[in-house]
């Protein structure tokens, strides 16, 4: 054969080779490992509450005249829930009004009679001692009239109680009294519920409970909401437990502004337990591992030698969980290689393989 004409063949059989090859690869998706640092993570549930409930009642005795709230409506502080009848306040505060006048006219006089006394005294037409009786005059009459104005402010802030208003924002739980209800001094007028915020309790195993503390972070997902996620931290710590289930709760208050929340809500809650103190971690997707039924756990990395992209095999140990992903403990993966997340149930070692899709590691 000249040698034109081997040439000819043995390109046609390398190209031949090639095609057979690429034919024969398997699709796969792959994702770079990461070294990062990442913090341990426990999912447990909780229950979301009220963290302020109040039965609001009144400082005085009276009957109600004025009532505009009903069950489920939304009050802010300082908003005004009812008022009582203010017929026998107002006649108080007039008559405290008559004696803080006759108390003053009285001090005026006893200031009057102290000054003529004091100068007939001086030419010695009267005695020194009623001088000094008129001094004292004045001393009681001052007296009198400021015990006259302390009457005027206590009546007047009496006034002021037949208004009753919210101690903070709040929905109205339920309504307890009617108008033209006589109410004594602590008798329920009705349920006031903060909504602004919320108390999120969650028990935690006693295990855990000695590695939560105030200002762990938290995530929250709500099983009414399940596509929105809330990023929160630990608020209060409770070192009394449950002791039928070994838990010890904490508390998590959340901020509800746009009112997506309400009080019996249930939610997975994500406590980040700790960070990683010996430093970044190797992690790859949990689907990139695969288990064996002897225990032993492989991932499958990508090479390409001699333009020829490949699948291999290589054994390593699994540590902590991180959301999705998995740290690798031990075994031969460095950080930035491509491991094969879709597909790698059915490689085989060398197989060749062409990458569908490559994704970002998701943290």
């Amino acid at each position: 054969m000249k040698p034109l004409q081997l040439f000819l063949a043995l390109t046609i059989a390398v190209v031949a080779a090639s095609e057979s090859l690429a034919g024969d690869a398997m699709p796969v998706s792959v994702v770079r490992s990461v070294r990062t640092t990442i913090a341990e993570e426990i999912t447990l549930t909780g229950n979301l509450q009220a963290r302020r409930l109040s039965r609001l009642s009144a400082e005085i005795d009276g009957i109600i005249e004025t009532m505009k709230i009903d069950d489920g409506d939304r009050l802010s502080k300082g908003d005004v829930v009812l008022t009582l009848n203010t017929d026998l306040a107002l006649i108080a505060i007039a008559r405290s009004a008559a004696e803080i006048d006759e108390a003053r006219a009285g001090h005026a006089e006893a200031r009057r009679r102290h000054v003529e006394l004091t100068e007939l005294a001086t030419h010695q037409h009267v005695p020194q001692t009623n001088v000094e009786t008129a001094r004292a005059e004045i001393d009681i009459t001052r007296a009198r009239l400021a015990q006259m104005h302390a009457e005027g402010r206590r009546v007047q802030a009496l006034l002021e109680r037949h208004t009753v208003r919210a101690p903070f924002d709040g929905v109205i739980n339920k309504k307890l009294v009617e108008i033209g209800q006589w109410i004594e001094t602590g008798t329920a007028l009705l349920e006031l519920v903060e909504t602004s915020y919320l108390r999120l309790e969650v028990p935690v195993p006693q295990f855990y409970f000695g590695r939560v503390k105030l200002g762990t972070r938290v995530t929250i997902r709500f099983d009414s909401l399940p596509d929105q996620q809330f990023e929160a931290a630990v608020t209060a710590v409770t070192p009394v437990s449950d002791n039928a289930a070994r838990t010890f709760p904490i508390r998590i208050d959340i901020a509800n502004r746009q009112g997506l929340l309400a009080p019996g809500m249930s939610a997975q809650v994500v406590v980040q337990i700790g960070d990683n103190a010996s430093g970044p971690a190797l992690i790859v997707p949990i689907d990139a591992v695969v288990r064996r039924p002897d225990g032993t756990e492989t991932v499958w990395a990508i090479k390409i030698e001699d333009g020829v992209t490949t699948a291999e095999p290589r054994e390593i140990k699994t540590g902590r969980i991180y959301r999705s992903n998995v740290e690798i403990v031990s075994g031969d993966l460095d950080a930035g290689t491509q491991v094969v997340v879709r597909g790698n149930e059915i490689l085989r070692p060398g197989q060749t393989v062409v990458v569908a899709e490559d994704t970002p590691m998701d943290i």
